[in-house]
Parts: C-alpha cells; sequence; structure tokens
C-alpha cells in the first residue's frame, strides 16, 4: 500500500456506562470504524484513505468524533447515515460535510 493521502481518525474512546460526558465508544465509535473501513474498500479509496480508530479525541459529548488529516478538519455527530457522505464529498472529493463540521470554539474535555 502507498503512503495515504488522507487520515481519518474516529474515535472509539469507552468511559464506560453513566459517564456524565457519555463516550464515542458508547455512541457507535467501534462499529461506524469498522463500518467506514469498509465503505472505503468498497468506494476505490483504500490506496488513499487511512482509517484508525482511536482513543478519546477529547470531544465525545458532542457524539461520535472524527477528524480528517492532513486537513485538520474535525466533525461531531458522526452518524451511520453519515459515512458516504462524508467518504464522498471530503476523502473523495476534497469536500468538508459542513453541517458536521465542529466549531473551533468546541470544548476540549
Amino acid at each position: 500500500m502507498p503512503r495515504p493521502t488522507r487520515h481519518l481518525l474516529i474515535c472509539a474512546n469507552n468511559r464506560g456506562p453513566g459517564h456524565p460526558r457519555g463516550s464515542c465508544g458508547e455512541k457507535g465509535g467501534e462499529r461506524l470504524a469498522g463500518l467506514m473501513k469498509d465503505l472505503i474498500r468498497e468506494s476505490g479509496l483504500k490506496e488513499t484513505v487511512l482509517v484508525s480508530r482511536t482513543g478519546c479525541l477529547k470531544h465525545c459529548s458532542l457524539g461520535v468524533t472524527a477528524a480528517v488529516y492532513p486537513e485538520n478538519t474535525w466533525y461531531q455527530g458522526v452518524g451511520e447515515a453519515d459515512l458516504r457522505e462524508i467518504c464522498e464529498s471530503h476523502l473523495r472529493g476534497g469536500a468538508p460535510v459542513t453541517r458536521l463540521l465542529m466549531p473551533d470554539d468546541a470544548p476540549w474535555e
């Protein structure tokens, strides 16, 4: 595999049940990372996009968090229905999905 041009990080951190900030793992982060890996393969982007599950990306209270590098684009509240749009619009086309963008002033937890 050649060096990827983009790296998608998806939080799968799990703080355990009842944590006041919640966690991306409890909100489906682990599953979303697996689904996105499958989608990347199906879309023919496996040679250019690397998908990695991560520990805490420090925004779990905002829903499943994802970040795309090298652009340093951060997404909040990512759900299964959003994966194809992120894949096609951003990872293939280069246009971030604006409705999911994390505000610059989002709290770092």
